[in-house]
């Protein structure tokens, strides 16, 4: 349809799409004091109100007005796009939760590989449930649409970090392929290869929390034969400049440590600032993944120290077996890396919401508080300095007793930390030795002296006073009550 020429029309629109309920719309109009003089007008005041997002404007002032409704869910803007789909930022209707959904694109409904590459994907993330992992909450199909309903992550990719603001602080970098070691721990216990590794797939919230995202290429190490993984990978899959040479060959029999190249490939774009081979085309690169040694990450940047170059580049090792064998050996190689309060993300690095999004991300997680994610708390007690957390890979974070400066120091991982589903249960603090950590889940040990007091059962520092007025009470409710046992036996 032609875009809207006067008021009246584009009120029909905004009427006919669905965006604002009826209710609302016409509480809206009754507030204003005099008419929109031309649609832009209506539109930029609809905005402003918070019933309807940029996006929405963009498409009504196009002249459309269908298609912002799928199933129980309102579109709110478009996220971004690729091979397997596009994904939108979503509103429940009737919840008012914000989630993300992935539709795979209308022409590939009918194309057998692709639907069972996507039902793969949501199968493959139903199972995993990890606070460094985008969760899947359901698998919707609506007319000829298949999307997926994803978990929302208020944040940016790091892709888009690097892209627009350079290369990332050493800790900072350390800390966020650290995150991803763990959910890559918790994905290769349930026998899932991502496949797909890269900066792209990694997301960063407000609270420094990193989310591995797209399960799209996912390989199943349960599919013993490799029949279904052989069918749909008749291709190379993965990304050129983070693809692990094995996989470049054959990517129906990788397993995690291909993860862990791509991984690595990830780590040195974080701190270069661009990838392991940024000239040449992707013939060229998927070559050059086989054959040719990047240029070590200390020679381009000094400032890394030498130990952590040597981390980086075990991880791209072209063979296999010279790298590190589980994502639980990074963890440990990186602790050293990791000081004891790693900044927040800086927010010129993340989008900034305005109108309808902005009011919901209050309305959904209050002021000061944090969404759905419980390593985000566990975040929070980090950034405070007053404590000390251990324990397992399922907390996602962890602080290390390590100064401030990258300079390393001797730990060690134990096998107790290495399992994501281990209960939390609180501890008294316990000395460990220099160099070591502790393999039970501590919760948040307060330095504060008066603070600790406040949990202890009994202090001999009592003043006698209390404990006098304490017996005397309790002398004189004996009292009343023998009173009242003679006075029923009379």
């Amino acid at each position: 349809m032609p875009p809207p020429s006067t008021v009246e029309e584009m009120l029909e629109r905004v009427r006919r799409s669905g965006i604002v309920p009826s209710e609302q719309l016409e509480a809206f109009l009754a507030r204003q004091e005099a008419a929109a003089r031309s649609p832009a007008e209506l539109l930029e005041r609809l905005q402003a109100a918070g019933l309807i997002t940029a996006f929405h404007a963009d498409k009504l002032a196009a002249g459309k007005y269908k298609g912002f409704v799928l199933g129980s869910y309102l579109i709110l803007d478009q996220l971004g796009s690729g091979g397997m789909g596009q994904v939108f930022l979503a509103e429940h209707i009737r919840m008012h939760r914000l989630v993300a959904l992935k539709v795979l694109p209308p022409h590939a409904y009918d194309d057998p590989t692709a639907r069972e590459r996507f039902f793969r994907e949501a199968r493959a993330a139903a199972q995993l449930d990890h606070p460094n992992i985008v969760r899947v909450y359901d698998l919707c199909e609506e007319g000829p649409l298949l999307f997926l309903v994803l978990e929302y992550v208020d944040g940016t990719s790091l892709q888009q970090i690097v892209a627009r603001h350079g290369p990332l602080p050493i800790a900072q970098a350390c800390d966020y392929v650290r995150q991803a070691a763990f959910g890559l721990l918790h994905a290769t216990e349930l026998g899932f290869v991502h496949r797909d590794i890269k900066p792209a797939n990694l997301l960063l919230d407000r609270h420094g929390v990193i989310k591995i995202l797209d399960f799209g290429l996912v390989r199943s190490l349960h599919d013993a034969e490799g029949g279904l993984t052989r069918r749909l990978d008749n291709v190379v899959l993965g990304t050129a400049d983070y693809v692990a040479p094995e996989q470049a060959i054959d990517s129906s029999a990788v397993d995690v440590r291909a993860d862990l190249y791509s991984l690595g490939a990830t780590f040195y774009f974080l701190l270069a600032g661009h990838p392991l081979f940024p000239e040449g085309k992707t013939a060229q690169k998927l070559l050059w993944q086989q054959m040719r040694e990047p240029t070590p990450i200390h020679e381009r940047r000094p400032d890394v120290p030498v130990e952590l170059s040597a981390v980086v580049h075990r991880l791209l090792r072209k063979k296999p077996e010279e790298r590190y064998q589980h994502p639980a050996e990074l963890l440990e190689a990186l602790a050293p890396f990791i000081p004891a309060q790693v900044p927040l993300p800086d927010p010129a690095w993340l989008p900034v919401h305005r109108g309808r999004v902005a009011a919901r991300l209050v309305n959904s997680s209050g002021s000061g508080s944090f969404i759905s994610s419980t390593s985000q708390v566990l975040v929070a007690a980090l950034r405070g300095g007053t404590t000390t957390l251990t324990g397992p890979s399922s907390s996602g974070v962890r602080l290390f007793p390590s100064s401030q400066s990258l300079t390393p120091t001797s730990t060690t991982l134990s096998s107790e930390e290495t399992k994501p589903d281990v209960p939390r249960t609180a501890t008294p603090p316990q000395s460990t030795p220099t160099g070591t950590t502790a393999s039970a889940f501590a919760l948040p040990v307060l330095t504060n002296n008066s603070a600790i007091a406040s949990h202890t059962p009994y202090s001999p520092n009592v003043p006698s006073y209390f404990r006098l007025v304490i017996f005397i009470l309790s002398a004189t409710l004996l009292l009343a009550l023998a009173i009242i046992v003679l006075l029923l036996v009379r």
